[in-house]
């Protein structure tokens, strides 16, 4: 049975680091050996330190995947795609691996991402490397819940991970989009609650959806939903924190999904129509910095690899 990544489905926690990396030429064969090491890393270390809840997702970017495992593709596995709609643009910024991990504690997240990286150093080039946090009991630095209508529980495989039956090569891995998105602070902080809650669609308190009569087509809420129009929810998983300092701050999205389209979907949903005014009313005040694809595969996967 497939083992998945621990951190895709993980609780949330109280810190963060991704590190995205290019891989140096000709060195596929190593870099298949690290990758199918790092989750026993991560796994001595989150018993060594029980309390920090300590998990990681490694994963290749889709541009990269052919040169390290080329003759298992995930079906479906696609570059990400650069958009531009109504001068609303989500740019694509490739990488080759990424890894994403979380603690409770920080001291164990470096300690963590000292020991993968330096496996890794000889081989990988650090391209970007940014520290995320749990902000006001899982609010973005809009002051507002992050996707409060998030899944809970077993749902959350059900949601993220491939099934056996669906695809037994790569079951228990996931597709996995990845965007930087940068806040207006000072413009948002100088609208009024009222006005925020109009452009978020919720509450800014209990995030409740507004009254339907107070609910605009185009709020954030409207049009960024995970849910179909029967309630149910779409086969993605966010995983998303804060980020910042006193200069730069937004919000790190992981879209973790099952389905290789369903987050360009939701994302192009958010974009609206060319021509009209359709589109996600929040896009006003952050913007997208970068976007990449990439896949997270089993742990059986990883360590069956490591030796080619």
């Amino acid at each position: 049975m497939a083992r998945e990544q621990l951190g895709i489905c993980a609780e949330p926690n109280l810190h963060g680091l991704v590190l995205l990396m290019n891989a140096l030429d000709g060195q596929e064969a190593v870099i298949r050996q690290i990758l199918g090491n790092i989750p026993s890393i991560i796994h001595r270390l989150a018993d060594q330190f029980s309390e920090a809840n300590l998990s990681a997702v490694v994963a290749v970017g889709a541009n990269y995947w052919d040169s390290l495992y080329p003759n298992n593709r995930p079906l479906g596995l696609a570059p990400f795609p650069a958009i531009n709609v109504n001068d609303l643009e989500m740019p694509s910024v490739p990488f080759d691996v990424m890894l994403s991990l979380r603690a409770d504690r920080y001291d164990v997240l470096h300690l963590a991402s000292q020991q993968c990286f330096q496996m890794m150093q000889p081989y990988l080039e650090l391209v970007e490397q940014c520290h995320s946090f749990r902000f006001m009991d899982g609010r973005d630095l809009t002051g507002f819940l992050d996707n409060p209508q998030a899944p809970r529980g077993r749902q959350k495989r059900t949601l993220a991970l491939i099934d056996e039956c669906e695809d037994a090569q790569f079951a228990g891995g996931s597709f996995l989009y990845y965007q930087r998105f940068r806040l207006d602070l000072q413009r948002w902080q100088q609208l009024t609650q009222v006005q925020q809650e109009c452009i978020m669609g919720r509450g800014k308190l209990d995030g409740q959806l507004l009254a339907t009569e107070q609910l605009l087509d185009e709020s954030h809420a409207k049009i960024a939903t995970t849910l179909d129009i029967g309630g149910q929810h779409l086969p993605l998983l966010f995983q998303n924190m804060p980020y910042g300092h006193l200069r730069v701050q937004g919000l790190l999205m992981f879209g973790y999904s099952a389905n290789p389209e369903c987050y360009l979907q939701w994302m192009r949903a958010r974009l609206g129509e060319p021509g009209q005014q359709n589109y996600d009313m929040l896009l006003d005040y952050v913007q997208a910095d970068s976007g990449a694809a990439f896949f997270a595969p089993s742990l059986n996967f990883l360590e069956e690899h490591a030796g080619l």
